[in-house]
C-alpha cells in the first residue's frame, strides 16, 4: 500500500511546488551580462555583472586593440564545466573586473559569449568601446537586444513582437502555469483517441483480471485510477527530462531510430495478441507484487503496469508532441515540465478509467469471445506500427503496408466466418470483401505512386497546379542573409528543418510536396533552414530568430519582417498552413 500512497501523493506535491515555480525565460543578453567601463590607473577597467543562473565562457572573452591584435587579459579562474557546445571549458559565474592596459588606443573591440544555465546559449557579443568618452556601443552584434525582439544587422529578418507560436506558449502568456496544465490535460484527452493509447486497453483489462474474479465498481475504479496514475508519473518524468535536457531530448525522440523502435514494439505487442506469448510481467515480479500488496486489490501491480505501459507505448506520441516538448525545453522549468506531462498522462487516462470502471465487472475471464477481442487489438497494434512508419518511409511504401494490412484483415475474417453464428456470417463476408477490395485499391495506388491511404488513386489523377514557389535550402546566418537578399521584394516562408526531425518529414510530404497546400502561393519563396548538425552556427541562427527547434515556420513579408502572430511550431497540417498564409496576406 506504500506504493499506492506514493502514487496519490506525488501529483499533489508536483502541483504544490508548481505554484511556487517561476517560468525561466532567458533574459536579454545585456541584462544577463551587464558590461561597464571606467578609467583605471593602468588603463581601462571592464566590469561584467553576471546574473544568477548565467555564465560567461572564460576562453571567449577577448579585447581587440586598434592593430586588430588581442590584448592579454588577467581574468579570474573559472569553474570547469562540461559544456554541451564546447566540451570541457572554464566558465565564470560571478561578477568580475579586468583592467585592459592602453597604448594610445582610441577604441577597443570587446567580444564575449555566455549561456543561461540549463537553457539557451547566446551568440557571441561584439561591442565597441570609445576610450575617450568611456562609452560602449549599443549594438550587441545579434538579435536578442534589450527590451525587444528586433533582429540585428546579422539577421536580415525582423522578428515579430507577437510571434504567435504554439498554443501552449499562448496559454502560458494568458494564464500562466495553470493554463498550461489545463492545456496539457485537454491535449491528453485528444491523444487518448489515437492508436498510441490502444495497447493500454488490453493491458488494463489483464491487470483487472489478475486483481480477482469479482470486482466491485469501486474496486475497478480505484485499480484503473492507480494504473493511470502510474502512467501519468512516467510521462511526468519525461517532462522533467525535457526541461532538464532541452532540445536534445526532442532530437532523440524524433529520430528515425525512435520511430522504428516503437514500431517494432507494436509488432511485438501484436504477436502477443495473436497468442505467440503472454503479455504480462515476469512471474517472479508478479509473485513479489502480489505478496507485498497483501491482498490490496492489485493496486501495486496496477501502478507498476501503468508505469511500464507508458514506457512501452508512450514514445509514439512524441511526434505530435514536438511543439509541447520544445515549449517545455524553452522554459527550462523542470517542475513545470513534470507537472505538464503528468497532466497530459492523466488526460490520456480518462477514457481508460471509464473503460476499467464500467467494463471491469463485465470483462470476460476466458473463452472464444476474449480471444477474438485480443485478435482485434493485434490488428490495431499492427495498424499503429504502420501509422508510425509512415513518418520514416516513402509514401508509396507506407500505402503498400496499409494494403497488406487490409488484405490480412480480409483473410482473417474469411477464416473466421465458419465459426460465426449464422446471423453474423453475412456481415462477416461483407466486411471481408470490403477489406479485400480496399486492400486491392491500396495496392494499385502504391504501384502508381500514391502517398496517402486516404487518396489511393492520387497517383493516376491529373496533377493540380500549385503556386509558382521558389525553394532555397540554407545553413547559418550568412546563408539566410543571401537567401533574403536574393528574394528581395517577395514574400517568404522561412522553415526550420532537420534530417532527424520526423515531424519535418511529415511536413515535407504533406506541405512542400503538395500542390494543394502550395496552390495560390505565387511569387512566394520557401527558405528552408537546415539545422541537422545542431552546430554552433545552427544554434546562433535559431537564437537570432528566437527558434527553439524544428519544425518551426515563419511567414516573412516583402520587407523582410515576420508577420505578427503567424509563427507555427511543431507538426502542422494543410489547413493550419494555409490559414496562416492567408492571415499573412500571402493568399
Amino acid at each position: 500500500m506504500a506504493l499506492l500512497r506514493f502514487l496519490f501523493v506525488l501529483p499533489v506535491l508536483l502541483l504544490a511546488t508548481l505554484g511556487q515555480a517561476q517560468e525561466a525565460m532567458p533574459l536579454p543578453v545585456d541584462e544577463a551580462f551587464t558590461l561597464s567601463a571606467g578609467a583605471a590607473q593602468e588603463g581601462v577597467a571592464l566590469t561584467w555583472q553576471i546574473e544568477e543562473g548565467y555564465y560567461l565562457y572564460r576562453d571567449h572573452i577577448e579585447v581587440i586593440g586598434p592593430d586588430d591584435q588581442p590584448i592579454a587579459l588577467d581574468l579570474p579562474h573559472g569553474e570547469v564545466t562540461e559544456d554541451p557546445t564546447f566540451g570541457t571549458t572554464e566558465t565564470l559565474w560571478d561578477d568580475f573586473t579586468t583592467v585592459v592596459p592602453l597604448d594610445d588606443a582610441d577604441t577597443l573591440s570587446i567580444r564575449y559569449q555566455g549561456c543561461m544555465d540549463g537553457s539557451i546559449c547566446y551568440p557571441p557579443v561584439n561591442r565597441t568601446l570609445d576610450v575617450t568618452a568611456m562609452s560602449l556601443s549599443d549594438d550587441l552584434g545579434f538579435g536578442m537586444l534589450a527590451g525587444g525582439n528586433q533582429a540585428s544587422a546579422v539577421s536580415p529578418i525582423t522578428i515579430a513582437q507577437d510571434t504567435g507560436g504554439s498554443l501552449l506558449s499562448q496559454l502560458a502568456e494568458q494564464g500562466g502555469a495553470f493554463f498550461v496544465l489545463g492545456g496539457f490535460l485537454l491535449f491528453g484527452i485528444a491523444l487518448a483517441f489515437t492508436p498510441c493509447v490502444f495497447p493500454m486497453y488490453p493491458i488494463l483489462a489483464g491487470t483487472l483480471t489478475r486483481a480477482g474474479q469479482t470486482l466491485s465498481t469501486t474496486q475497478a475504479f480505484l485499480i484503473s485510477l492507480t494504473y493511470v496514475l502510474g502512467m501519468a508519473i512516467a510521462f511526468g518524468l519525461l517532462g522533467f527530462a525535457a526541461a532538464w535536457s532541452g532540445q536534445n531530448l526532442q532530437m532523440a525522440l524524433q529520430s528515425p531510430w525512435a520511430v522504428w523502435g516503437v514500431a517494432v514494439l507494436f509488432v511485438v505487442l501484436a504477436t502477443s495478441m495473436f497468442g505467440a506469448f503472454e503479455l504480462q510481467l515476469p512471474s517472479s515480479w508478479t509473485t513479489a507484487i502480489t505478496r507485498r500488496s497483501g491482498g490490496g486489490g492489485g493496486f501495486a501491480g496496477a501502478g507498476i503496469m501503468g508505469f511500464l505501459s507508458a514506457l512501452i507505448v508512450g514514445p509514439c506520441v512524441t511526434a505530435p508532441l514536438a511543439a509541447a516538448l520544445i515549449y517545455i525545453a524553452q522554459t527550462g522549468d523542470a517542475v513545470l515540465g513534470a507537472a505538464a506531462l503528468f497532466a497530459l498522462g492523466m488526460g490520456k487516462g480518462i477514457p481508460l478509467i471509464i473503460f476499467g470502471t464500467v467494463g471491469g465487472k463485465a470483462l470476460p475471464r476466458a473463452g472464444a469471445w476474449m480471444e477474438r477481442v485480443k485478435h482485434v487489438f493485434g490488428f490495431v497494434f499492427i495498424a499503429a506500427a504502420v501509422w508510425m512508419l509512415e513518418r520514416a518511409l516513402p509514401g508509396a511504401v507506407a500505402v503498400a503496408l496499409w494494403a497488406a494490412l487490409a488484405v490480412g484483415i480480409a483473410i482473417y475474417v474469411f477464416w473466421l466466418i465458419p465459426a460465426l453464428r449464422s446471423g453474423w456470417r453475412f456481415a462477416g463476408g461483407a466486411l471481408g470483401a470490403l477489406a479485400l477490395a480496399y486492400g486491392g485499391v491500396l495496392g494499385f495506388g502504391a504501384a502508381t505512386g500514391a502517398t496517402s491511404p486516404l487518396e489511393p488513386l492520387a497517383g493516376i489523377a491529373p496533377a493540380r497546379s500549385g503556386g509558382e514557389t521558389r525553394t532555397l535550402t540554407v545553413a547559418g546566418l550568412d546563408g539566410l542573409d543571401d537567401a533574403v537578399a536574393s528574394t528581395q521584394g517577395h514574400n517568404r516562408i522561412v522553415y526550420f528543418t532537420a534530417d532527424w526531425c520526423i515531424s519535418c518529414a511529415v511536413i515535407e510530404r504533406e506541405i512542400w510536396d503538395s500542390p494543394e497546400a502550395l496552390a495560390g502561393l505565387n511569387d512566394t519563396a520557401i527558405i528552408k533552414v537546415d539545422v541537422t548538425e545542431n552546430s554552433p552556427s545552427d544554434q546562433r541562427i535559431m537564437q537570432a530568430l528566437q527558434v527553439y527547434g524544428p519544425p518551426t515556420l515563419l511567414y516573412v513579408d516583402a520587407n523582410a519582417a515576420e508577420v505578427e502572430g503567424t509563427r507555427l511550431i511543431g507538426e502542422i497540417g494543410v489547413t493550419d498552413f494555409r490559414d496562416k498564409a492567408l492571415e499573412a496576406g500571402m493568399l
